[in-house]
């Protein structure tokens, strides 16, 4: 997702909880201010500057029209039941290293993002840039895909602020033939912050994607994306507990149909880097991945590139390949006592589980099959924490299609 994004004079006029706020409007990011009673919801976007706190009013629909910037040191609140509907094209929001984001929504009044159309790839995403170690460098740090800006480090207890039952709708914009946004992406986040019931549907990249960091997660739902469900790299080490990923029958014959439920890797061009984190090594328990036979990705889980994990609780379902794991030192690791797989239920899948080239076929013994196993609670189906706040009441592998 590389790309020098147009430094454009974005005008932002945002009402503050105190009534002040620091607005850039210039490629120099000179500061005015601006003091009113209010904003112009059809026109939000720009940047909310170190020093000022910005809260939505819930009773208002925003235009999100450009890239919203979080700057270090500026804070967002907004509100359960706040929606935003963004323009297409390279349309985000991003939160700097320092910044702090608080989307407070309930499971009543979620926190809505999406587009004016809710197509796959309608408009860009959410970025959260952190202070965790990520492992492409010595010092922690690097340049973020999305907007081209610093971050990781070394706090890996860092604080960006809340996501709690935000969805993310018709996100995954391609702003150049290679390259992407995500429904939400994680770069070098730390652990203080929260990460909670997330739903991402109808994008046209991956749906949630760690950038190493040691940010922790819980009730992510993923659904109807083009590439993979849930993917990490650059030597994430949190956790993700209860994540309920599926295709979706709508697209089971686009040009994307879908790829992997989930995509794990180190890092692309160092597998055995002990920069940062060192080798991703996350925590994953209760996990149901539904997909179905289209495309050349049809996997449940593509473990690669010396990561490491622990996966306990898991349902794979409908997959042409259930569990593949690549490379010599992915492969030792998931080998060895204690198991690092344990309680997986594989249902209507091809092959189980495979490794890649010369690399012997896993056993029975390495992986821990449980026929009982529950995933995200009800087996394929969606499970309960994950009714009504998504807009959805039922899902399972029909809905997903073969």
């Amino acid at each position: 997702m590389k790309k020098n994004f147009l430094r454009a004079a974005f005008c932002l006029t945002l009402v503050a909880s105190a009534s002040t706020i620091a607005v850039s409007c210039s490629k120099d990011d000179d500061t005015s201010i601006v003091d009113n009673g209010g904003i112009d919801p059809a026109n939000f976007n720009g940047t909310i500057k170190s020093g000022s706190t910005v809260t939505l009013d819930a009773t208002k629909t925003y235009s999100l029209n450009g890239k919203l910037l979080v700057e270090n040191g500026g804070t967002l609140i907004i509100p359960a039941g706040t929606k935003i509907v963004a323009t297409q094209g390279s349309t985000y929001l991003i939160v700097d290293r320092g910044g702090k984001i608080f989307a407070n929504g309930t499971a009543d009044k979620p926190v809505v993002f999406e587009g004016i159309q809710n197509t796959p790839g309608y408009w860009g995403g959410i970025v959260i840039l952190g202070n965790a170690p990520t492992n492409r460098s010595a010092s922690g740090t690097s340049t973020s895909e999305l907007g081209e800006m610093v971050y990781g480090g070394t706090n890996k207890t860092d604080n960006s602020g809340v996501l709690n039952y935000v969805v993310i709708r018709g996100s995954g914009f391609k702003y150049n033939p290679e390259k992407e946004f995500n429904g939400l992406s994680l770069f070098g986040v730390g652990s203080g912050t929260t990460i909670a019931n997330i739903f991402v549907v109808d994008g046209a990249d991956d749906g949630i994607e760690f950038f190493g960091g040691n940010v922790n997660a819980s009730n992510l739902v993923v659904i109807g994306v083009g590439d993979d469900h849930i993917d990490w790299t650059e030597g994430w080490q949190g956790s993700a507990t209860n994540i309920y990923a599926a295709r979706k029958a709508a697209y089971a014959n686009s040009t994307e149909p879908g790829n992997r439920g989930v995509e794990a890797d180190t890092q692309d061009t160092d597998p055995n880097t002990t920069n940062g984190n060192g080798v991703s090594n996350p925590t994953i328990k209760n996990m149901t991945l539904v997909g179905n036979l289209k495309g050349s990705e049809s996997q449940g889980m593509k473990v690669r590139a010396g990561s490491h994990g622990v996966f306990e609780n898991v349902v794979i379902a409908n997959y042409n390949v259930g569990m593949d794991f690549e490379t010599t030192r992915t492969y030792d690791w998931f080998k060895t006592a204690p198991l690092k797989v344990n309680q997986v239920r594989f249902v209507n899948v091809g092959t189980n589980f495979k490794t890649k080239d010369a690399i012997a076929d896993f056993t029975i013994a390495n992986i821990g099959v449980d026929n009982t196993a529950t995933g995200a609670g009800s087996g394929t189906a969606l499970p309960a924490w994950a009714k009504g706040w998504t807009g959805l009441q039922n899902f399972d592998v029909a809905d997903a299609g073969n």
